[in-house]
């Protein structure tokens, strides 16, 4: 187990620059076929990706909109409120 772990450390930069260059390539494979099933699929993807993210700047939320989801309220993100609030 310790040498998996190892081997992913070792060649995350390739291990995400994989997974990025599949996302984009879906991407425009989702784009050019008519129907929004597939469209879908890749936007829960995504979204996934998007909630095991670290890294997201203030006013953000991870994730595309979902075809077929209500749209957020304009309530503020608790990160843009700043200290104290």
């Amino acid at each position: 187990m310790s040498g998996l772990i190892g081997w992913v450390a070792g060649h995350w930069g390739e291990i995400t620059g994989a997974v990025g260059a599949l996302i984009a390539l879906a991407t425009g494979v989702t784009r050019l076929t008519p129907t929004k099933k597939d469209d879908a699929a890749l936007a829960r993807v995504v979204q996934l990706l998007g909630r095991l993210s670290v890294l997201h700047p203030p006013g953000t939320r991870p994730g595309p909109k979902l075809p077929g989801t209500r749209p957020a309220q304009n309530e503020p993100h608790p990160d843009d409120l700043g200290p104290g609030r």
